[in-house]
């Protein structure tokens, strides 16, 4: 009680208390808006390809539209709680690829009816700028896939080809080609082979192989990076016409730039008539915890997968290997 001038007795104001304002909320619907409108942006790349880059973080808007939504449920420590499932999220994505490895699944092994050889295939970017050689060698032989194609070998590292040969007694390189650094190891005779890196397409190499191997043509192939969407997306477009046009089963591997919610892949599954077996984060590795599955594997349709997609060691680069298990058919 305060009394007046005139010593007049004032009551304290009484009522009901004041509710207290939530923390939190206009910042979890700001963070909500900004996870959807990620989204939303993924899949405009369908009308304007220039969107194409926001399909590469498909994953992580939807964390972080989830995280929020979450957050303007709780009734208190809203940030906290939208922070914290981020955060496990993130983390979550990054070790997915490493629990998937731990165990491979292995599936049913050739198609019916016909008589099929079982490969170990593997695609790398060893990073052009790495200087550590010795390390994407003993991955290479760690690995020990039936093929396996490697990208952006600089010139520190041409000297693993001769240092495998033991292992993979059939290379093809494209080193006499500018602005060509790829590379397909093979433990079965190679047909014939050949490569390009200035034209309409991706720098690409190509070889055949022989009758051991089911006459697989395998291609490694690097795109141009986001957010240069409109010419990535020519450049696999001009891809998939070459490898439509040729016959006989193929293999594709290499860094798409892409992930499977974008309409690059899209268009190479569509395109070329292949089927993609991959999906896992493979960028970036400094962190343990790539968040990125930009490195694939296109199969034609009638070569089975017979054990699910793994991951390497990154051996300096800023990729993890992928690899897994198919069978290709020995029949025409």
């Amino acid at each position: 009680m305060t009394k007046t001038a005139d010593n007049t007795t004032l009551q304290p104001e009484t009522g009901p208390p004041r509710k207290r304002k939530p923390t939190g909320r206009l910042e979890c619907q700001l963070g909500l808006m900004l996870g959807l409108a990620g989204l939303i942006g993924s899949r405009l790349g369908q009308l304007w390809i220039a969107f194409d880059v926001f399909s590469q973080f498909t994953l992580q808007f939807g964390v972080i539209t989830l995280a929020f939504l979450i957050g303007l449920l709780m009734r208190r420590a809203k940030l906290l709680t939208a922070f914290l499932i981020i955060v496990l999220g993130l983390i979550g994505i990054g070790a997915w690829p490493h629990v998937a490895s731990q165990a491979p699944l292995t599936f049913a092994s050739a198609p019916a009816g016909a008589n099929a050889r079982d490969l170990k295939v593997a695609t790398f970017n060893t990073l052009y700028v790495s200087g550590q050689a010795d390390a994407v060698q003993a991955e290479i032989l760690r690995i020990d896939a039936d093929i396996i194609t490697l990208l952006e070998m600089g010139p520190n590292k041409r000297r693993i080809l001769e240092a495998v040969k033991d292992r993979y007694p059939h290379q093809a390189d494209c080193y006499g080609i500018d602005y060509c650094n790829l590379v397909i190891l093979s433990k079965f005779p190679i047909a014939e082979s050949d490569a390009a890196a200035l034209w309409d397409g991706p720098p690409y190499i190509r070889a055949r192989l022989g009758p051991e191997a089911g006459n697989l043509t395998v291609f490694g192939v690097h795109t141009i990076r986001f957010p240069h969407s409109r010419a990535q997306y020519r450049q696999v477009v001009e891809l998939s016409k070459l490898i439509e046009r040729l016959p006989g089963r193929k293999l594709v591997m290499g860094d798409f730039n892409a992930t499977p919610f974008s309409r690059i892949i899209e268009a190479v599954e569509n395109r070329s008539n292949l089927v993609r077996l991959t999906n896992l984060p493979s960028w970036p590795s400094h962190a343990g915890l790539p968040q990125i599955a930009i490195d694939h594997i296109f199969v034609s349709p009638g070569i089975k997968a017979t054990q699910s997609q793994q991951i390497g060691e990154p051996a300096g680069s800023d990729h993890y290997p992928v690899m897994l298990r198919i069978a290709v058919p020995l029949s025409p």
